[in-house]
C-alpha cells in the first residue's frame, strides 16, 4: 500500500462569516485547503480512470452548494460544518483535513488567520 494524499489548495467561498451580527451581513471570501488520505491506493493510479476515483470538482461543488447560504460565527464552527460535509462524500476509510483561511479586517494583520481541523 502507497501513502496517497489528494491536496485541493486554495477554494475560495464566499461566507457569512463573523461573531457581530453587521460582520454577517455581507460575504467574505474565506480560502480552503484539504488534505484527503486515502487508506488504500485509489484504482485510479493504475487504471488512470474516473470512475475509479472521487470527482473532487463535484465534491466542491456540493461544498459550494451547502455552505454558501449559510451563517457562521466562528471560523471553527465552518471548519467543522465543512469536514462533516466532506467526510460524508469520501471514503469511508479516507482521512481528511480541512484548512481555512480568512482576513478579518483587524489593523495590521496582513496574513490572515487560519484554522484547521480534521483526522
Amino acid at each position: 500500500m502507497k501513502n496517497c494524499a489528494l491536496t485541493i489548495n486554495g477554494f475560495e467561498l464566499p461566507v457569512f462569516l463573523g461573531w457581530p451580527d453587521a460582520e454577517r451581513q455581507q460575504p467574505q471570501t474565506v480560502r480552503i485547503d484539504l488534505i484527503v488520505q486515502f487508506a488504500t491506493t485509489p484504482e485510479a493510479c493504475t487504471t488512470d480512470q474516473l470512475q475509479d476515483t472521487f470527482c473532487y470538482d463535484k465534491l466542491l461543488a456540493r461544498l459550494r452548494e451547502k455552505i454558501t447560504d449559510k451563517e457562521y460565527r466562528l471560523i471553527e464552527h465552518l471548519a467543522s460544518d465543512i469536514h462533516t460535509l466532506l467526510k460524508s462524500l469520501l471514503p469511508h476509510d479516507a482521512k481528511l483535513k480541512v484548512s481555512l483561511l480568512k482576513f478579518p479586517a483587524i489593523n495590521g494583520l496582513t496574513g490572515g488567520v487560519t484554522f484547521s481541523y480534521g483526522d
